[in-house]
């Protein structure tokens, strides 16, 4: 009977040594558990660091925007060079573009001096209806009349326009385009007011 006892007792310690340390296996699992948050923990990082990348992107964009609509205000308006004195004086004629590169544009000469029609000239004379500015030289030994006529086409060219209106015609004839000058992309034109 003692033999029994002692045999279950040495039993009982035994078995309660051995719970006291786990196998290894068992150990090294709390520590692969406490290095597994490292992982999450990079991936956040990354995260944040891509919407950086994507805001810069958009803020770019609209300030390229302004520039390609932006407006080029023209003034154009006419100028006279007579030329010597006598019976066959000519004026030469400029057409000035104000604004942007700035133009001058040589308009051929013309019979004494040309005289800028206004709108009420114009539309006694048959000028355009729709043309910014012109004018009307005579010539009074042949009785001829050289009409000029400038026109905004599509806010991007220079129209002009010229007839020669005889006398004694029944008539006056159409005006017929006599050279185009091409202007900056929305550009804006204006007569300026004639000097008086």
């Amino acid at each position: 009977m003692k033999f029994s006892y002692l045999t279950l007792a040495a039993a009982l310690v035994l078995l309660a040594g051995c719970n006291q340390t786990p196998p290894a296996t068992e150990q090294s699992t709390p520590e692969a558990t406490a290095t597994t948050p490292a992982a999450p923990d990079a991936a956040p990082a990354a995260t944040t660091a891509a919407p950086d990348t994507v805001a810069a992107t958009p803020e770019a964009a609209p300030a390229a925007a302004p520039a390609a609509s932006a407006t080029q205000n023209l003034t154009v308006s006419f100028s006279f060079k007579p030329g010597p004195a006598g019976p066959d004086r000519k004026t030469a004629a400029h057409l000035v573009v104000k604004g942007g590169k700035g133009q001058d544009i040589d308009l051929g000469q013309f019979s004494g001096k040309p005289d800028v029609v206004n709108k009420e000239k114009a539309k006694l004379a048959g000028f355009p209806n729709d043309m910014l500015m012109g004018f009307r030289s005579y010539d009074p030994g042949s009785g001829t009349s050289y009409d000029l006529a400038v026109m905004n086409v599509g806010g991007n060219t220079l129209r002009i326009v010229q007839r020669k209106v005889e006398e004694s015609a029944d008539k006056a004839p159409e005006f017929q385009t006599s050279r185009e000058i091409p202007l900056p992309a929305n550009s804006v034109v204006q007569a300026a007011p004639a000097k008086k």
